[in-house]
């Protein structure tokens, strides 16, 4: 029964309600929730049936609402003026600190002057020289030679070949060293590459020869020629007339 100012008497005085945190029923859930009524935020929600006791029980939902924040004291908006000011004058001075200039590995405009120098010696210069082991160094870097084993093989057959063939470049002809340089050293590590292909097929025939299992690059790169070889003579067998008149020894099968 509520409490009425007016019918004093044997109705008890009920207990003291806390108006700043209320009670709701909210309809879709069927549960009692706490509510703060000053920002609307949700406390808590009851599980069990029945409202909560001491609580007041509202109709309606308070609002949700935004509390404005206290006041700052004078002392924090000082000092963080101070920190404003002195990150300002912080970003002003990286501006104005300039970043180095990137610089490359090798400079066309010296390496040109470099070989005119070493002609008018008829001598490779110190200068030159390590201008041309950097370039042979930076070209073995690339991913079609990085992973080699005999790379540093490969790097100085290029700087060998580069002792040889830098009296070739003509300055009156040309003023880009850099590209003539760079393209001798292509040659070279192809050169190279090659001839190591060639002494790792000569090993691996000559273990099949004697029985022995080549390399696994070997057998892939044969691999295919043998099948490549067999639809022919099977091709041949059925149709006699297109078979060649003379087999190369490389087209033979390989068995190992």
């Amino acid at each position: 029964m509520p409490y009425n100012k007016n019918n004093r008497g044997s109705v008890k005085k009920p207990e003291r309600i806390d108006v700043a945190v209320v009670q709701w029923l909210n309809k879709q859930t069927g549960r009692y929730e706490k509510i703060e009524r000053a920002t609307g935020i949700v406390i808590s929600e009851k599980v069990t049936p029945g409202p909560y006791k001491n609580f007041y029980l509202v109709t309606r939902r308070p609002r949700r609402r935004t509390v404005k924040p206290a006041a700052k004291s004078p002392i924090n908006t000082t000092q963080k003026k101070i920190e404003k000011a002195v990150k300002k004058i912080r970003a002003k001075k990286k501006k104005m600190v300039k970043k180095p200039r990137k610089v490359n590995y090798l400079n066309n405009k010296d390496l040109l002057a470099e070989v005119i120098m070493s002609k008018g010696r008829d001598q490779m210069t110190d200068k030159l020289a390590h201008m041309l082991q950097t370039l042979c160094a930076r070209y073995g870097r690339r991913g079609n030679f990085a992973n080699y084993t005999y790379n540093e093989d490969m790097q100085a057959y290029a700087m060998m070949m580069l002792v040889r063939t830098w009296r070739s470049f003509k300055p009156e002809k040309s003023n880009n060293p850099f590209a003539f340089f760079t393209q001798c050293v292509k040659n070279s590590f192809i050169q190279f590459l090659n001839s190591e292909k060639r002494h790792r097929t000569l090993r691996d025939e000559l273990m099949v020869n004697q029985g022995l299992n080549p390399s696994y690059t070997y057998q892939l790169e044969h691999e295919q020629r043998n099948e490549e070889r067999k639809l022919e003579l099977a091709e041949n067998k059925e149709n006699p007339l297109n078979a060649p008149k003379e087999r190369k020894k490389d087209d033979e099968l390989i068995e190992y």
